[in-house]
């Protein structure tokens, strides 16, 4: 009897122990593979201009798409090389991803150089110095007085159009905005909106989208803004519901705008 007793205390204590034991760790996720590296395009040149004086800009490839437009946002890849002696500074080709950027934040080069391409379109700039890092250069890779020749490839654009002009002061740079807006997916469901009786006040850096769609635009006006999967990402430490990385469409009205660093 004792020994029964004995025995069935231990196996109580085995079943409160096991059930007491904390869950197994989850499985660490696989991290993303690396992206592969692009060939850089090349090709005969099918059209040459001069958008600035010494700004040489060569088409490989005219895109079909969009057409960019002065101090829109783009997606793109690009090669950096300098002209003398073709050391390569900086390249999204090689790292196998596009960059999403404005064209409001560049150098003047890219600013007057990348304006008239489509998307999908292949252009080679030629920026003399003047046009580029000038005097100073840019780190340890751009000497002083380097001129620079950029491929670029044009693979989205955020679209841009403005259904009613305002009167009052423009957006600039990074701002505050207070804005209605209705954002819509690409099947035209509403995913997200803010009405005129409770507009949303936006922050710099909060969604990407409305941080570049919003350049130039001014207190009043309505604005459409078509916006490309690269473009549709939200800050990481701001919870939002909208769904992330899909084209978007988004349909707003600027109420006040605050521009920072005035």
């Amino acid at each position: 009897m004792r020994r029964l007793a004995a025995t069935l205390a231990l196996a109580a204590l085995a079943a409160l122990s096991s059930a007491v034991q904390p869950p197994a760790p989850a499985p660490i996720p696989e991290p993303p593979p690396v992206p592969a590296a692009i060939p850089v395009p090349d090709g005969p040149v099918v059209k040459k201009t001069e958008p600035a004086p010494g700004l040489i800009a060569e088409d490989l490839k005219l895109g079909d798409g969009d057409e960019v437009a002065p101090g829109a946002a783009v997606v793109v890849h690009y090669h950096g090389t300098l002209k003398n002696g073709g050391k390569v500074f900086d390249s999204s080709f090689d790292r196998g991803e596009p960059i999403s950027l404005p064209l409001t934040r560049v150098i003047e080069g890219w600013r007057k150089g990348v304006p008239g391409m489509k998307v999908g379109g292949v252009r080679r700039l030629t920026i003399p110095s003047a046009l580029g890092y000038g005097e100073g250069g840019a780190g340890g890779d751009i000497p002083p007085n380097a001129d620079l020749v950029f491929t670029i490839q044009v693979v989205d654009a955020l679209g841009v159009e403005d259904l009613k002009v305002g009167e009052g002061e423009a957006a600039a740079g990074q701002c505050v905005a207070v804005a209605t807006y209705t954002i819509s997916d690409k099947d035209g469901k509403v995913v997200e909106k803010a009405e005129s009786g409770k507009p949303y006040i936006w922050l710099p850096g909060e969604f990407q989208a409305i941080d570049f769609g919003l350049e130039g635009m001014k207190v009043g006006g309505k604005r459409r803004l078509t916006v490309p999967a690269a473009f549709n990402v939200a800050s990481p430490q701001l919870a939002s519901t909208r769904p992330q990385h899909v084209p978007l469409t988004i349909e707003i009205e600027l109420i006040a705008v605050r521009n920072l660093g005035r």
